[in-house]
């Protein structure tokens, strides 16, 4: 009696976003393959199911009456899958709940700590696995499958992923206590074509958001450093080598001594979402939804919590 083989998980999961996409381009960009792969995956799928499954219409796709019922069949059935796969990949083998996140090196530094030591004492239990790194890495990371969550300043939107949002910040501008914006505790935007700019790197998400602030005010910054550091950036200012426009919890300490001073945009604010990124498709586990909610109402009071004139405490002070 001949062998029945099992229909192949990655077939049926390329078949499946097929019918959703209705194109093999889209397809292939979700699933981060080439068309041609996708095409060999729907053939072999055919091959093995023994009839046709989809039929071309012009540039669409059209599901035969076999097609139909295998997507009737793979759904379900695929969400199960990955159900399963979300719990097993949330837990150790002694049933203990993990949490593998990935978080921007900032809030590593300055929430985390705080954040982790009031879910340990809800979830006493449960597991870290943490990579500190900058919100594209971290997203990288998500993609991969190295971590389930991502905790970071909002991303652009991508086909892959949720953004939770949690919380956020503002950003102003950062200077030393002798320049003229300082003495006047107003930021002249007319004057901008002289000053020295010192910005994030143009990798990252900030400075997109700051570009794009800057040119709905009709201001193009000449020249600028960018650095890769918030601390080179806020020691570059205390030296007097240029302005920057940082996050204000990020100087709290610093304006409070007087070495700096901050100064809102205008009566425009920046503001930054800060939340939890995780995949499409990723079932959340119990302890990750605890961890989502503890984000969100210890970053909230984290940022309530503060004096308006921007003499912050830290927190866990």
């Amino acid at each position: 009696m001949k062998r029945i083989r099992p229909l192949d998980t990655r077939q049926l999961q390329a078949f499946e976003n097929l019918c959703e996409t209705g194109s093999f381009t889209r397809t292939a960009k979700q699933l981060f393959v080439t068309q041609s792969a996708v095409s060999h995956s729907l053939r072999s799928l055919e091959k093995e199911a023994g009839c046709k499954l989809v039929k071309k219409q012009g540039k669409q796709i059209q599901l035969t009456e076999a097609g139909e019922r295998l997507l009737a069949f793979a759904r379900p059935w695929l969400e199960e899958m990955n159900r399963v796969r979300d719990e097993i990949r949330s837990s150790d083998d002694r049933g203990i709940p993990r949490i593998r996140l990935g978080a921007s090196d900032q809030i590593c530094r300055f929430l985390l700590p705080t954040l982790l030591k009031e879910f340990s004492s809800l979830e006493p239990r449960c597991k870290f696995e943490i990579r500190g790194l900058d919100t594209l890495d971290c997203l990288d990371l998500l993609s991969s499958g190295e971590v389930d969550l991502s905790l970071t300043v909002e991303p652009f939107p991508r086909s892959d992923y949720l953004f939770i949002p949690c919380f956020s910040d503002e950003l102003v501008v950062v200077t030393y206590p002798e320049h003229s914006w300082a003495k006047k505790g107003i930021v002249s935007w007319r004057d901008v074509g002289g000053e020295k700019f010192i910005l994030p790197n143009r990798r990252g998400f900030t400075f997109r958001a700051i570009q794009d602030f800057l040119s709905k005010k009709g201001i193009k910054l000449n020249s600028f450093m960018e650095m890769n550091s918030s601390e080179t950036t806020k020691e570059l200012i205390k030296n007097k080598f240029g302005i920057g426009i940082l996050a204000d919890w990020f100087v709290a300490k610093e304006i409070e001594s007087g070495e700096l001073v901050s100064l809102p945009l205008g009566p425009r604010r920046l503001i930054r979402p800060w939340g939890i990124s995780t995949l499409k498709g990723h079932s959340l586990g119990t302890a990750e939804r605890a961890f989502i909610k503890c984000v969100e109402q210890t970053g909230c009071r984290w940022m309530v919590n503060r004096d308006p004139s921007f003499n912050t405490k830290l927190p866990g002070n």
